[in-house]
């Protein structure tokens, strides 16, 4: 299944009324869930540690601290979050590095378009949350960053 297939089904789902769909073609599976108890089914890190678990790569102990939703920059869109403008150049930010309010972190690719991502506060980033090249839905957790006070 192509990603462009997959970043459409997750549209067609967000417009639909479900709580939980799960779709299995092959070896390929997908499962979307909107509601958890009420609560928002994503926090931060909560995609991280779990495509990290999916992989079965060991998360940081950091990671199962408590972070600040201000420190957070997510994607408005679903689509695919791709770290630099093009395969093999420099990612657009990296751990440590400096950026300013309005600088683009990253391309998140949606129906074909490529849609710039702006970090909303000047800061640092200090944690990539994604490999390029992932799936990301709405409100996804793309970086951690400490703003400028």
């Amino acid at each position: 299944m192509d990603i462009e297939k997959i970043c459409n089904l997750i549209e067609k789902a967000e417009e639909s009324s479900f709580d939980k769909i799960e779709i299995q073609i092959q070896d390929f599976k997908l499962c979307l869930e909107r509601n958890c108890g009420g609560a928002p089914i994503r926090e931060a890190y909560e995609m991280s540690n779990t495509r990290a678990t999916q992989k079965n790569i060991a998360a940081p102990a950091e990671e199962t601290q408590t972070v600040n939703p201000d420190d957070v920059i997510a994607t408005p869109i679903s689509g695919v979050f791709y770290a630099a403008k093009e395969p093999g150049a420099e990612p657009f930010v990296k751990e440590g590095c400096d950026i300013k309010k309005g600088e683009t972190v990253c391309i998140i690719e949606a129906m074909k378009m490529m849609n710039e991502i702006s970090a909303p506060k000047t800061g640092v980033i200090q944690r990539v949350l994604l490999p390029d090249g992932q799936p990301v839905l709405e409100n996804d957790s793309l970086f951690i960053y400490a703003r400028e006070k």
